[in-house]
């Protein structure tokens, strides 16, 4: 057999390329006449958050005649073409035994799951390559493949490898346990020769371009690999011994400070988790880290380091501890007890089509659509399952059906669990985080309140729970004892020996302090701490000293009231703001001759937005920035409240009027016209959008070429050379209507403050939330003259014509 094997972009440590080389040679070399492998090595770009790519495996069998491979899964066997595979490799687990429970892994009494990982990479490659490369989003199919070394075990289930060695027949046990096995890597692989290699180097020139340093990040990431200054490696020195607090003003350094902390520490094998609000910073900070990795050599080691949305992360561990299903148990059984009595009836009928053999899928859709002795609820169930069956042409045996139909029966029950624990997360947040508050303090109340022990049933997926954890009374409910060690474990790998490093701490509820406490205990916390100027989430600031009755030993760095990246017009537009509206702000600039530049329009001609945008862009590019650093976009947000939770499952499904759980399709929104035509005019940018009619499961995270445009509420921490402002009074009017207006700081001692003022000082906060985002230059439009804000900057600008520019 002609086998055709290279590598791209080095090597990696952990690979060994001929064992790899020599496996998929013994495994094609019997009916396959010529195939091509590619090694794609440290992939650049960072898909998600979460997951990264160490390498990626394609392979190509070209359409050559009589010559051929396939694989046997449980529907038959299946011919490969191609196929892409996406590894993660684990390596901080290597000399510690690990047992398997189901798709939960045991580690030092700690439990581990790395299915939600491993869809992120799935998804996350998948939209990239959709997105960024050209490739037809649909004829896409990504594998995979968390590789977890390990020196006592070998084992492969869902997406996991375990082991030392990585070989072909490794990796086909793992990945035709999944059902997308069967599906080429890219469907127009097969047709054509030279639009493989030219997708190959597309792929790769772009993940290059996407994973491009530009003076900002630069600056950043020397910033983090410069030795501590004395407070700095003081307080470093006291992470792990009590808690540990910087406190700073906006745009001070306090984030990076807890990045440095982080990434440096786990140069000394300290894990580390980062923790924020804003799903934004969330990719911003998997950049940087990308990019430190990036430089260390292959010499040098460094522990495990990742980034949540405080929401997204305690999303995980309400669903993880079953708090979402117990809080939304009866719904999900009514409509469990609806799917499974309308089964009966569709066994029924199939049975009576399979006596008369009509076993075509597309004949029974048409018989069951004319029964009318079935009720409506019923056919459309039918119908749903008969496409779920779609890979099968024909109705096989009663069994194999009924299995067919409990994997129809489970997904369905799976995705409305994560729509109904979604709905509860963002409807009851206070009253989820009492429950995981109350399960990682008191776990024996937890269980006993919500009477655990009798919801096998429900918890059985989320949980992974296998019927040996129930009691041998043959009661149907799940031994208290096991049940109790199950939780302890589970609560034990949410924290994973890391240390957790909090953003934005000063706007925390007081039950989600408790629970980093009770998960992390309040030595392995490091915190940035901002103050009231700062508050966004709630209108009063969380006291980190004190949680549960008890005193929290703390060591605080304060950082000075200087700003690492607003230069004097920024800062001086901030302070005027804050000052107008009985703010505390008192912002210091950059010490820098160059002031930057406030550019203020009244338009709203969108020839004269896209001229700024074009040359603010420009400004940006002859700094040395990328588009990802030089320039972002603002405006406000068209419908309703943005706070979602990060999940890629959640939205997916809906409940229909006849109780079908069916795919349910994206919530309208006007897209941005101005995105679409800078688009058009900056050809060499790409323009990341998430507002309007966007799915946001499809985007990508925003790579060197991507200019974000964004709405006010999303823009949290994050930052660019260049920022627009569109719409500012507009956003301002809007925050002051807001019901949370009206109680903003309502137990701070202020001498007779008005309803009025109050609102004019949160929605002056969210304003500031905005400005404090640029770095040299900052574009605002105003259209609402009889705005308090709109004074306020038209006083600035009377003040300060050396900064302005009216465009």
């Amino acid at each position: 057999m002609e086998l055709n094997f290279s590598k791209i972009n080095g090597s990696n440590v952990h690979l060994d390329y001929d064992t790899l080389e020599a496996s998929i040679r013994s495994k094609l070399q019997s009916t396959c006449k010529e195939a091509e492998i590619i090694v794609l090595n440290k992939f650049p770009v960072a898909v998600s958050a979460q997951a990264t790519i160490d390498f990626i495996v394609l392979l190509k069998i070209p359409d050559v005649h009589n010559s051929w491979y396939r694989i046997k899964g449980d529907d038959g066997w299946m011919y490969v073409k191609n196929q892409i595979i996406a590894v993660t490799i684990i390596d901080e687990f290597e000399d510690n035994p690990i047992t398997i429970d189901g798709n939960t892994l045991e580690v030092q009494d700690a439990y581990y799951n790395y299915q939600e990982d491993a869809m992120k990479l799935k998804w996350g490659l998948t939209n990239y390559l959709a997105e960024k490369c050209g490739l037809v989003r649909k004829y896409i199919t990504i594998h995979p493949l968390i590789w977890m070394k390990n020196k006592h075990l070998n084992i492969e289930f869902e997406n996991i490898l375990i082991g030392n060695e990585f070989t072909y027949e490794a990796i086909e046990r793992v990945i035709k346990k999944n059902y997308y096995f069967k599906y080429a890597g890219y469907k127009e692989w097969q047709t054509s020769e030279l639009i493989f290699e030219q997708h190959i180097r597309l792929i790769y020139e772009q993940a290059s371009k996407d994973s491009q340093e530009g003076y900002v990040t630069k600056k950043k990431i020397d910033r983090i690999q410069r030795k501590f200054g004395k407070i700095q490696d003081k307080a470093n020195t006291l992470i792990g011994e009590l808690l540990v607090e910087v406190k700073g003003k906006a745009g001070t350094g306090k984030t990076s400070e807890l990045l440095k902390w982080m990434l440096q520490n786990s140069l000394q094998k300290n894990k580390g988790v980062f923790l924020t609000y804003n799903h934004l910073l969330v990719n911003d900070i998997a950049l940087q880290i990308n990019s430190f990795s990036q430089r260390l050599g292959d010499s040098v080691k460094k522990a495990s380091t990742t980034t949540y949305t405080i929401h997204g992360y305690f999303y995980n561990v309400a669903k993880k501890l079953g708090v979402l299903l117990l809080m939304t148990e009866q719904r999900i059984n009514e409509l469990t007890s609806i799917l499974d009595e309308r089964w009966v009836k569709i066994e029924e009928f199939l049975n009576k089509e399979r006596a008369k053999n009509n076993t075509s899928f597309a004949k029974l859709i048409m018989l069951i659509q004319n029964d009318n002795s079935i009720e409506e609820g019923v056919k459309r169930e039918a119908i749903l399952f008969f496409k779920f069956m779609d890979h099968i042409k024909f109705l096989p045996d009663q069994n194999t059906t009924s299995k067919h139909f409990k994997s129809f029966r489970d997904n369905k029950v799976e995705r409305l669990a994560n729509l109904e624990s979604s709905n509860v997360f963002l409807k009851d947040y206070v009253e989820v985080l009492r429950r995981i508050r109350q399960a990682t303090s008191d776990l024996d109340g937890f269980l006993n309140d919500m009477d655990v022990a009798s919801k096998y049933d429900l918890l059985q997926i989320a949980l992974d729970l296998k019927p040996k954890i129930l009691d041998k009374d043959k009661s149907g409910k799940i031994d208290f004892d096991k049940l109790r060690t199950r939780y302890k474990k589970s609560i034990s790998g949410f924290r994973a020996n890391r240390i957790a490093y909090i953003d934005e701490a000063q706007d925390c509820h007081p039950f989600e302090r408790d629970i980093f406490y009770n998960l992390f205990g309040s030595n392995n916390c490091v915190i940035a701490n901002g103050d009231k100027e700062q508050l966004i989430r709630y209108s009063q600031l969380c006291d980190w000293h004190i949680s549960q009755n008890q005193k929290i030993d703390v060591h605080v760095f304060n950082k000075t009231s200087k700003s690492y990246r607003m230069k004097p017009a920024i800062a001086a537009l901030a302070n005027h703001i804050a000052k107008s509206f009985n703010i505390d702000l008192n912002i210091e600039p950059l010490d820098t001759e160059d002031h930057g530049q406030i550019f203020i329009s009244t338009s709203n001609d969108i020839r004269d937005q896209l001229e700024v945008i074009d040359k603010l862009h420009k400004i940006g590019e002859r700094q040395g920035c990328t588009s990802y650093e030089a320039l972002l976009l603002l405006k406000p947000a068209d419908t309703g409240n943005l706070s979602k939770v990060e999940s890629t499952s959640n939205a997916s499904v809906r409940v229909n009027e006849f109780n079908n759980i069916i795919d349910d399709a994206s919530n309208f929104r006007n897209d941005w016209t101005l995105v679409k035509e800078a688009q058009k005019k900056i050809l060499d940018a790409y323009f990341w959008d998430s507002t309007g009619n966007v799915d946001k499961r499809e985007l990508s995270v925003p790579g060197s070429l991507s200019i974000r445009s964004i709405y006010y509420a999303s823009c949290r921490g994050v930052e660019a050379w260049s920022v627009m402002c569109f719409g500012l009074d507009l956003f301002f009017e809007k925050k002051r209507s807001e019901d949370e207006a009206d109680n903003y700081l309502l137990n701070e001692l202020f001498d007779e403050l008005s309803t009025e003022s109050r609102k004019n000082m949160y929605a002056a906060t969210w304003v500031l939330m905005a400005i404090t985002r640029c770095m040299e230059n900052c574009y605002i439009q105003l259209t609402d003259p009889q705005s308090s804000i709109y004074k306020c900057i038209r006083d600035f600008a009377q003040e300060n014509g050396q900064y302005i520019t009216r465009v």
